[in-house]
């Protein structure tokens, strides 16, 4: 065996019968990659001259890794050399990181944004031409960046106009959608009128791109009106693809063509940001577009998500990314049955050894849900009408106020994948990153002392903004000076499209969420349009396009009926020491394996060791999860429940004798789930006796009244 010092082009004396125990992780089941375990060589002048001489009494400067290769036979590695200790006379000790091994070394401790630091975005010399960069975004042609509205937290302290505030407003001041409202009758009772015209900021592609915020404006804040100069609440998106290219490229490597980038909607990915103020000292630092994470954890976000491994080779100096649900599909590469030395041992699970999936976010965004719930099993215990819109990626039940349809949230797009079987422990899987939320923009005014909204359409929300580049201070009643806390920007990916309306967009789920559509009781609405898909694929962990569907089953499969623990001795050739991944399939016998932990030893004598793998074959009885559609009824149900009313005129006895039902407002009611037992019945009956006056009191009359009885009802029909 030869190791060479990379760095100093000199191989290291070794002592006599120096044997390495190599141990080749699988990155799918391991958090560390490919190491040995530690080597002492002997401390003589030589040694100690390549390594900087480690064993000096009172040594000051940090220890650094060392670029190294081993030969033995066949078998060569560029790895990574970590000197543990040194003795003077004695011996030095080192541990030595092989491929993905030296790669996570590299990575501990690396901030994401120092990969960046300093650097400017190309062009970008002043606020206006800053906005002329974002302004030839809009369309997504860019390579690396991308740009479309998203929603932050209204702090403006205000009842009225929008209920979010808008970083990249896109749009122009015009008339704003038709709503109606209830307004009260003089003389009694309410009609359901057209609210006035009202002109605001529409979110609108115009065709010239135009960002609102390229002019000065007011905006507020705890009611406390601000000056904010062109430039504010305009940033442009990073694409994932680049931010991973230029990470692998700052350790080393160069990233080989993936699934993220030859894969759509993957290719086109971005890093949501929410801070306002990226331009407006006149460049854009793109730092400032990246999350406040380690490059480990931008990585894990990746890993954890997708259930894919990013795997590097020392001596092409590249890098790759391999999906756990491509291994399990894949061919064995290799028959290691004439490479075993005896008997293997097979271990077997107990019952509570097997284990299920749960997926959840470390970070999410305040809720507008009405409920929360651990998980799938809870929410459908409490809601026997819950189901999964696979457009908006949010759960919901829908109720009924009279007769009208009230369409209640009840898990938002950050839902946990939580199947909530009590019978099976969990294998939790949080993701260090945050879910963007679906929300409805909404334009509140008043009218005849009633808030009228209109539904602006759906768009991403990302919670609270942040500024980097100036600070807000607000003035409070004893002259005391206040600033808010300082927000930091987790991971978020999005997918971004083209609306119908040529308007950039972002979504997390399968399709195009920018229609303007509610269900709420006396909303705008412009009708229930079919869903329009536009990928295969969803950044939530619920529903047919999600990541569980889509990356997760698989594993989820094996950690219920498999993955018994097989040990085994093997005697591999050097070709095989050096060719065998770690996450490969093989054969032993005729039956499929991973490998856990792969061993062998490298110099003196070759001898079998002891590896670990894992089966692939599930066990009987097959234990799986369920689809959401097979557990929550409500989603393939065969009837619906539809509202009905009746008005007719009672006398003035009928309207003092309704005891409750005098001026009763109806009641929201959740009917349960519909089905032929209901149908023909009238379910949810309410009655509202209400006066209406006709004719005003005078000195020469009376006034005079009529009154009507209001029946609404339910009645289920099947589903035609």
């Amino acid at each position: 065996m030869k190791i060479t010092n990379l760095d100093k082009g000199k191989a290291y004396q070794l002592g006599e019968g120096a044997k390495l125990e190599v141990e080749r992780t699988n990155p799918f089941f391991n958090d560390y990659g490919e190491t040995t375990s530690p080597l002492d060589i002997p401390a003589s002048d030589y040694n100690r001259m390549i390594l900087n001489y480690p064993d000096t009494f009172g040594m000051r400067d940090k220890m650094v890794a060392a670029n190294v290769s081993i030969e033995d036979g066949e078998y060569f590695a560029q790895c990574r050399q970590i000197v543990l200790s040194a003795q003077h006379k004695g011996n030095i000790s080192s541990s030595f990181y092989i491929n993905d091994g030296s790669f996570y070394s590299k990575i501990q401790n690396v901030k994401l944004k120092s990969i960046f630091k300093d650097e400017m975005i190309p062009g970008c010399t002043t606020v206006d031409e800053c906005i002329a960069f974002c302004r030839s975004l809009v369309g997504g042609e860019n390579e690396n960046y991308d740009i479309f509205p998203v929603l932050l937290t209204d702090d403006s302290g205000m009842d009225k106009e929008y209920t979010y505030k808008i970083l990249n407003k896109l749009g122009r001041l015009q008339k704003l959608p038709n709503a109606n409202y209830w307004r009260y009758k003089e003389g009694g009772g309410y009609e359901y009128v057209a609210a006035p015209e009202k002109f605001g900021v529409v979110l609108c592609n115009t065709g010239d791109n135009t960002f609102w915020n390229v002019y000065p404006v007011t905006e507020y804040v705890n009611e406390i009106p601000i000056s904010l100069d062109k430039g504010y609440y305009i940033s442009p998106f990073i694409r994932a693809n680049y931010v991973l290219k230029r990470v692998f490229k700052y350790f080393g490597y160069d990233l080989k063509e993936n699934f993220f980038t030859k894969t759509k909607p993957f290719n086109k990915m971005v890093l949501l940001n929410n801070v306002i103020d990226v331009m407006v000292n006149g460049h854009i630092r793109i730092e400032d577009l990246l999350p406040d994470v380690s490059v480990s954890d931008f990585l894990s976000v990746f890993r954890k998500k997708f259930l894919c491994e990013f795997v590097s080779d020392e001596g092409t100096h590249t890098a790759d990314i391999i999906f756990l649900r491509d291994a399990v599909d894949s061919v064995p590469v290799a028959d290691l049955t004439r490479q075993m030395t005896e008997e293997p041992t097979l271990s077997y699970k107990t019952a509570s050894d097997y284990k299920r999936v749960v997926l959840r976010a470390k970070h999410q965004v305040d809720s507008d849900a009405e409920d929360s719930y651990d998980n799938i099993k809870d929410m459908i215990a409490n809601n026997s009408g819950a189901y999964f819109s696979n457009e908006e990626g949010c759960f919901y039940k829908d109720g009924f106020s009279g007769n009208y349809k009230v369409k209640t949230k009840i898990g938002e797009c950050s839902q946990s994948y939580d199947s909530g079987e009590d019978d099976i422990d969990t294998q939790d899987v949080e993701i260090p990153e945050m879910i963007p939320e679906v929300r409805m923009l909404q334009y509140k005014q008043e009218a005849d002392g009633e808030t009228i909204t209109r539904d602006m359409g759906r768009w991403l929300y990302v919670g609270d903004y942040a500024t980097l580049n100036s600070s807000m201070k607000v003035a409070t009643e004893d002259n005391s000076e206040t600033s808010e806390d300082a927000v930091t920007t987790p991971v978020m990916l999005a997918f971004p499209y083209m609306g119908t309306d040529d308007m950039p967009c972002g979504t997390v789920t399968a399709y195009d969420i920018h229609v303007s559509v509610s269900d709420k009781f006396g909303t705008h609405r412009p009708g229930n349009p079919t869903p329009r898909k536009l990928f295969d694929y969803s950044l939530v962990y619920n529903g047919e396009d999600g990541i569980f569907e889509k990356f997760y089953r698989q594993y989820d499969l094996l950690l219920r009926n498999s993955l018994q623990e097989l040990k085994v001795k093997l005697l591999l050739s050097q070709s095989q020491k050096q060719n065998l991944p770690s996450y490969a399939k093989v054969v032993i016998r005729g039956v499929s394996f991973f490998f856990n932990k792969l061993k062998f030893t490298l110099g003196g004598k070759s001898e079998p060791t002891e590896s670990e793998l894992r089966t692939i074959a599930l066990t009987t009885p097959v234990s799986e999860a369920k689809r959401l559609e097979a557990v929550m009824p409500a989603m393939n149900c065969k009837y619906e429940w539809l509202g009905f009313e009746e008005t007719v005129e009672v006398s003035e006895g009928d309207y003092w004798n309704s005891g409750d039902n005098r001026d009763r407002t109806f009641k929201i009611i959740y009917p349960p789930l519909p089905s032929a037992e209901y149908v023909g019945q009238k379910y949810g009956l309410q009655k509202s006796y209400v006066s209406q006056k006709t004719r005003h009191a005078t000195m020469f009359r009376h006034s005079k009244w009529v009154y009507h009885c209001t029946t609404v009802w339910l009645e289920c029909i099947p589903i035609s």
